[in-house]
């Protein structure tokens, strides 16, 4: 047996559980054909786990298609599409669990149209 130092007061670590996926990526083309499937199509997600770590899942084919196109028309005000990216992922049995949490703050606030026209009209300009 290898010497080994025994430490009188040991560093506890906490036990490391993968236990969270965030969405960081979402990639979608209804063009691409790929190896595993003859029809196009293709939606790449990429997820980080709390303990830094990536899973990456893709559909393809006409099941790609079909999500793009439902994406696309999808109304975000009641549920954001990260929630709708995890809780496909969840119903399909990629990751069994249920989605918790709100949608992060938008980086930027971004100005309405009429917010826009009222700071245009103070400063003497017109549409």
């Amino acid at each position: 047996m290898a010497e080994e130092l025994v430490l009188e007061d040991p560093e506890e670590i906490p036990a490391k559980t993968k236990n969270t996926y965030k969405v960081v990526s979402l990639n979608m083309n209804h063009e691409m054909v790929t190896p595993a499937s003859p029809e196009p199509g293709l939606m790449v997600i990429q997820l980080v786990d709390n303990l830094g770590g990536y899973f990456t899942h893709q559909y393809t084919g006409k099941a790609a298609v079909d999500y793009i196109k439902y994406i696309n028309t999808a109304n975000f005000t009641t549920k954001s599409l990260h929630k709708r990216i995890l809780e496909k992922l969840s119903n399909d049995g990629v990751l069994p669990g249920t989605v918790q949490g709100t949608p992060d703050p938008p980086a930027i606030q971004l100005e309405s149209k009429d917010e826009s026209r009222s700071e245009s009209a103070k400063n003497g300009n017109s549409d």
